[in-house]
């Protein structure tokens, strides 16, 4: 069961919480387990749009036949949103 929660991305900590709630429940639902599973379907969805945006530019720039990073980020026409980048 641990083994199994942790490939659905709960750590260590997440899955002794939940092992702990369900040993304080008694008989009585415990909503514990739906609001971790709702939070970490949160984080999932966030990682998967974060990845999507991520997957667009890279197509885009093999798309554009970008092969030189200076030249590519010099260009109004990248399509690599280098301005949008923090750092």
């Amino acid at each position: 069961m641990i083994k199994a929660a942790q490939r659905l991305g709960f750590t260590l900590e997440d899955v002794a919480e939940l092992l702990e709630a369900g040993r304080h429940r008694h008989g009585r639902p415990v909503a514990v387990l739906q609001e971790q599973v709702a939070a970490k379907l949160a984080e999932v969805d966030a990682k998967i749009a974060d990845l999507t945006t991520i997957r667009t530019a890279l197509a885009a720039a093999v798309d554009a036949g970008c092969d030189d990073l200076t030249v590519c980020a010099s260009s109004s026409c990248c399509p690599i949103p280098f301005t949008d980048l923090a750092e």
